[in-house]
Formats: C-alpha cells, structure tokens, sequence
C-alpha cells in the first residue's frame, strides 16, 4: 500500500500552472478554474477506473487495455527535465526509464515497484485522455494570437494534462488506502 505519493497535490498545482507556456496569457481570475477544472476531471476518471479495478496493480489494468509496457535501462534528461515515462498514443506504449525511476524512487523513499506503479497510473491517465475522457490540455482554451478584439486560432494548456494525472493518482490511491477497501 503507498502512503506517499510524491505528485504534486492541489493546493501545488498552480506553481505547476506557472509552467506551462501560456501562463501569461491566462487572466489571474481564471486561475483556480483551471485547475478546478483539470483537477476534478483526474478525479472522475480515477472513481470510474477504481470502480473496475480496485486492486491497486496497474501492470495489471494497464493489460487490461492492451497497453504494452517497455523498460528501458536509462536515465532520461533533457534540458532541465528530468523524464520518467513516455505514453506513445499512437502505439499504445508506455515507455518506464528505469534509471531515472530509481533516483526518484529513491529521493521519495518508495520502492520500485511502488515508483513504478505510480508512474503507471500516471500515464493510465494519459492513455484515458487519448482514447475515453478526451484531452485535458483542451478543458481551458486560449487565442493563439490576439489583437484588440481579433482572436485567431485557440490553444490549450499542456500542463492541465499533468494536472489531472496528479489527480487520477492521488484520488485513485486515496481511494486505495482508504478504510472502506481495507
């Protein structure tokens, strides 16, 4: 059972918010929307997978849904970023750089298995996106240029993606511990 789970909760999510490249277009009154709104949809989809599936094991709901799990014995770091996982929608892949897992696995004080797992029902979420809920990243859109009252084309927010895969886990895994499924 994971008690720790190292994704940012809700109350973090609006540092995450400050990530994304559009930030700066996003009016400060909209704010906790966005989040509410990336948030809450994380959380409905991990009630609705837990409803299925409440074991906890998600090499086992991953199969489930046919997705194909690759190891790879490496430690992803581009730029500044540090990558654990990749979902590769077009191929129903999720690739688990396990170098990279072990020093978060280790800086969390989880075990492996416990890292992976995490991780694994992080990107369940993104398979979902792509294949049941629809994309997050597109709950809160934006102009991609504006001027004066002339707005062209719309853009969504990546980072809502990742926020609503911080809810699937926590929520999924709250359910998990709780004494109700104990």
């Amino acid at each position: 059972m994971v008690k720790n789970i190292p994704f940012p909760e809700k109350q973090d999510c609006f540092e995450e918010l400050k990530r994304d490249y559009s930030y700066a277009k996003i009016p400060p009154s909209d704010y906790q929307k966005v989040i509410d709104c990336a948030w809450e949809q994380g959380e409905k989809a991990a009630k609705d997978i837990f409803e299925q599936y409440h074991h906890g094991q998600f090499k086992v709901i991953l199969n489930a849904y046919h997705l194909k799990i690759i190891e790879k014995d490496m430690d992803f770091v581009s730029g500044h970023n540090r990558y654990y996982s990749d979902y590769l929608s077009g191929k129903n892949e999720i690739t688990l750089y396990t170098k990279s897992i072990a020093l978060w696995a280790k800086e969390n004080q989880l075990s492996m298995d416990e890292a992976i797992n995490l991780i694994l029902s992080h990107e369940l979420y993104h398979y979902l996106e792509m294949n049941s809920i629809g994309k997050t990243s597109q709950l809160y859109t934006l102009p991609i240029l504006q001027m004066g009252k002339l707005k062209i084309g719309k853009t969504g927010l990546a980072i809502l993606s990742e926020i609503g895969a911080y809810a699937f886990t926590h929520t999924y895994f709250n359910l998990l511990n709780s004494n109700e499924y104990i």
